[in-house]
């Protein structure tokens, strides 16, 4: 078994990990504040489509067209 680690390292290795994940965090929201309006686009794009293929559909299938 391996002995226990002293008081000062796991506090060293806590801030350390908390300084990483804080920045991993940071970095991923400026990511998303970058793309946003892209993802936004493709998403309005896909919702018309549907939209329009599902009206089309409905169309078809009760003989109008």
């Amino acid at each position: 078994m391996e002995p226990p680690k002293r008081l000062i390292t796991r506090i060293l290795e806590f801030a350390g990990l908390f300084a990483l994940s804080a920045f991993l965090i940071r970095l991923g929201v400026y990511y998303l504040l970058e793309v946003w309006p892209y993802m936004l686009i493709t998403a309005v794009t896909a919702i018309i489509t549907m939209a329009v293929w599902r009206i089309y559909k409905h169309g078809k299938d009760m003989g109008k067209w």
